[in-house]
């Protein structure tokens, strides 16, 4: 059970942030073997590969296996309303690039 919620999680993330199994894994440094293990062989990643995993996708260990429905940053679980919630899921689907102009806006509309 706990398998299948990483990776239906990890699947998730990975089409949020318009990825596939092999750019996950050049942009990740996790080997692409070690991918296709977890995604075809139902292996799970040891603990040091879901920090690798949170890190790349800025989400806890606990929501990628899921003791979480929802993505834990800074280790205080936040409450967005379904506005924010979509604006989030919309900016987290971005590549890098389009990222970082949306980050130059918004901090431009603060001014």
């Amino acid at each position: 059970m706990e398998n299948l919620t990483f990776l239906e999680n990890f699947n998730e993330m990975l089409e949020e942030n318009k990825l596939n199994r092999k750019q996950f894994a050049e942009r990740s440094g996790i080997p692409y073997t070690t991918v296709m293990g977890w995604t075809n062989l139902g292996r799970l990643p040891d603990y040091t590969a879901l920090i690798k995993i949170a890190d790349f996708f800025q989400c806890s260990v606990d929501f990628l296996v899921g003791r979480q429905d929802e993505i834990n940053y800074d280790n205080a679980l936040l409450v967005y309303n379904p506005t924010e919630q979509a604006l989030l899921k919309n900016f987290r689907s971005l590549h890098n690039e389009k990222k970082e102009l949306v980050i130059k806006l918004v901090k431009s509309l603060g001014e």
